[in-house]
């Protein structure tokens, strides 16, 4: 969920894409094409650390995907439902439901965090990485959220698991993954790496069959499905385009 200019920081907070990012990125292919989880994440955790006070004045310009995450909710969210907001950011998605749902949302940027505190305080937020299990003691939840944060998950099978193991029986989870397509520009390869001003990270893409697959493996019934713009590059002017799966536990 990267595509923040550069020159909009000028001090250099981790913004994706500046000028010597192509360069870099081919370097970083010829090296094996991705960074190491740990150094991926803690390259997320420091980019949006960064932007977290001007994310939530930026989110319009570059993302695609507000109405349709709305609609999922408004169907499925009911009176004292549990939400799991995975990858929440500042807590965008749920700040606007209704105080009778307990929210718990997960990142890896503590500052993000701290917005969704402010402007949900009674939510519960953690520092967690999808990489592991949602821990027990959280509970189970009806609905679960992970938009635009599986963009950076190199073990799409592993975390879906980790999903549904957090979900009821019957749970719904919203998910987006960057869908690779064959001569769909900047979506042909499985790794994209992207040179920030800051540290390097790589976005991670999958084809349509290998989401199903990790669907199925986790125990997911899919209920919808669509190849949709999920959000803008805006120094390449790319839009990139997410795989949205709504699914259930079974």
């Amino acid at each position: 969920m990267l595509g923040f200019p550069a020159e909009a920081f000028p001090g250099g907070c981790g913004m994706p894409v500046p000028k010597r990012s192509r360069s870099a990125a081919r370097a970083l292919a010829r090296a094996g094409g991705t960074v190491s989880r740990d150094a991926q994440e803690e390259g997320v955790k420091q980019v949006y650390g960064e932007i977290a006070s001007a994310y939530e004045v930026l989110f319009p310009a570059l993302h695609r995907y507000e109405e349709r995450v709305e609609r999922f909710l408004a169907a499925v969210v009911a009176p004292g439902a549990r939400v799991l907001d995975v990858g929440c950011g500042p807590g965008l998605h749920t700040r606007g439901l209704d105080a009778s749902i307990a929210v718990v949302g997960t990142d890896l940027s503590e500052d993000m965090l701290a917005l969704a505190r402010t402007a949900r305080p009674g939510g519960a937020w953690h520092v967690h990485s999808y990489h592991q299990p949602i821990p027990p003691d959280w509970g189970r939840f009806t609905v679960a959220l992970a938009i635009g944060c599986l963009d950076f998950c190199d073990d799409l099978p592993r975390v879906l698991k980790h999903l549904a193991e957090a979900l009821e029986p019957g749970g719904k989870l919203l998910f987006t993954v960057l869908e690779r397509r064959p001569g769909l520009d900047g979506h042909e390869a499985p790794v994209q790496p992207i040179q920030t001003a800051g540290p390097a990270v790589t976005l991670h893409l999958y084809s349509f069959e290998e989401t199903a697959r990790a669907v199925a493996e986790a125990g997911l019934l899919p209920r919808t499905y669509a190849h949709a713009p999920g959000w803008v590059q805006l120094t390449e002017q790319r839009t990139m385009w997410f795989g949205w799966w709504e699914v259930e536990r079974r």
